[in-house]
């Protein structure tokens, strides 16, 4: 059989014909005005789809009638065209710059007093409860007085025994030299441990205690006991322990709320005062809960703030508390009542029979604040 032979013809555009078969900048289709039908418009696209692939990889990569020309005009035209490598690559710019910081400040010795050295305890002579820990030329007050674990833990720390004389291991300096002294951020127990903290982790150590509600808790009527000595001794003391776990708990929330105002203020880096200023926030809530909670224990404390003399006395005071339960648990609470708290003194003689100053062991909520 004789061979046939069949000639195959590919169309070559080069670069004039492309010029005068397509308009660049899509006017033809971006023209509201053009009359063309959209069956005419339909195939047109299809030719300019159809040249596309046919010349992909001669149109050059970079040029005035390139890859990259024709994606810019595309991206224009979307608009607010957010490219993913571009939100990748901010992020490690900021991160470079941040360890940029980071570095920068490591290079940097930490600044010094020319008296107090960094890493001496400060003892005020007059209030001799007060200590600071020199810290970057700088006082941080230490959370505590020298019976405080804080302290304890710091001395330790500084390499003193617990047997060593005060003398030895404090700075003594008159309070008119301290108050000269740039304060810095306090000093507490997250300082000695080293441990770092966002502010989700520092929020979570206090933000998920002291959930409890007075007007919720079923032990705290005294309608629920029974009528007799035994009854009235059990319900006075789940009172009188109610009332020091929420004095405590109180302590704790006002010594936070004390450290995050420091912080916010004297903290080392913006971050850090930044920080402080939510937590500061965060914790005030918590405060008036516990402060409120004490107002309705001394409505209630004061029937049965006596030990009872015998069983008749103590069933009359119960009764008492039976009788105002109501009203003392129902009647909101003012302003007057709930500034009877606060700080470390307030509302302690609301409580007579409780010996709230001399408590040494926490059983609060919220962390320890000794």
């Amino acid at each position: 059989m004789a061979q046939e032979n069949i000639k195959l013809t590919k169309k070559v555009y080069d670069k004039q014909s492309v010029n005068d078969l397509l308009n660049a900048s899509f006017s033809e289709l971006g023209n509201s005005n053009n009359s063309v039908s959209n069956t005419n418009l339909r195939n047109r696209l299809n030719q300019l789809f159809t040249l596309y692939n046919d010349l992909f990889y001669d149109i050059p990569k970079i040029g005035t009638q390139s890859h990259t020309t024709l994606f810019q005009r595309s991206r224009d035209y979307i608009g607010d065209y957010v490219d993913s490598k571009d939100e990748e690559i901010e992020g490690l710019i900021d991160k470079i710059v941040d360890l940029e910081q980071k570095l920068a400040s490591q290079d940097q010795p930490d600044e010094s007093h020319p008296f107090y050295r960094n890493g001496i305890i400060l003892m005020d002579r007059e209030e001799t409860w007060n200590l600071y820990y020199m810290d970057k030329a700088t006082r941080r007050k230490i959370d505590g007085d020298t019976g405080s674990e804080v302290f304890k833990d710091l001395r330790s720390a500084l390499g003193y025994k617990d047997s060593d004389l005060i003398d030895d291991i404090v700075t003594k300096v008159s309070p008119n030299v301290i108050s000269q002294i740039k304060p810095g951020p306090r000093f507490g127990p997250e300082d000695i441990g080293g441990a770092e903290t966002n502010v989700e982790e520092e929020l979570a150590t206090f933000e998920d205690s002291f959930n409890y509600s007075a007007l919720q808790d079923g032990q705290l009527d005294p309608r629920n006991y029974g009528f007799s000595l035994a009854a009235y001794k059990k319900y006075r003391e789940y009172m009188r322990n109610r009332i020091i776990i929420v004095w405590q708990s109180e302590r704790r929330f006002e010594s936070l709320k004390s450290k995050y105002e420091n912080d916010k203020e004297f903290a080392f880096t913006e971050e850090e005062q930044n920080k402080a200023s939510i937590l500061r926030e965060a914790v005030i809530p918590k405060i008036r809960q516990a402060q409120e909670t004490l107002v309705y224990y001394k409505r209630l404390w004061r029937y049965v703030k006596g030990v009872g003399a015998n069983n008749s006395d103590s069933k009359m005071k119960l009764l008492n508390a039976r009788e105002n339960f109501e009203d003392s648990i129902n009647t909101p609470v003012t302003d007057d009542e709930r500034n009877e708290y606060g700080g470390w003194q307030k509302g302690r003689d609301n409580f007579p029979n409780i010996d709230l100053a001399g408590l040494t062991g926490y059983t609060g909520e919220g962390g320890n604040i000794y």
